[in-house]
């Protein structure tokens, strides 16, 4: 154990972090017999699992929004909105080229 400000935090051996990150491949959500088996092999709580997979989550979706940037986020929002006009288009003069 290694000692951070006032809490004890679990340093995970390579072993243990190996197996996560496997399991963390097959399924991104561990089920509760898989979690008690691996808590039995790693020696690990169930609870530390647990937290070990909601933290790996997280780091997942930070990753993910890294990688894809904030600007393609505002390409899709911004992508529809020609399509998606409030008014139908009604005001365009292109939707009525014979009206006068």
């Amino acid at each position: 154990k290694t000692r951070t400000r006032d809490k004890y935090r679990i340093v995970y051996t390579d072993q243990q972090r190996y197996e996560l990150e496997n399991e963390f491949i097959i399924s991104k959500y561990i089920s509760i017999p898989r979690k008690s088996a691996l808590s039995l092999t790693l020696s690990l709580s169930e609870r530390q699992i647990k937290i070990w997979f909601q933290n790996r989550r997280a780091k997942e979706r930070k990753l993910n929004k890294k990688r894809h940037g904030p600007s393609s986020s505002n390409q899709l929002n911004n992508s529809n909105d020609a399509d998606s006009r409030s008014d139908g288009g009604l005001e365009s003069p292109n939707c009525y080229p014979n009206y006068t």
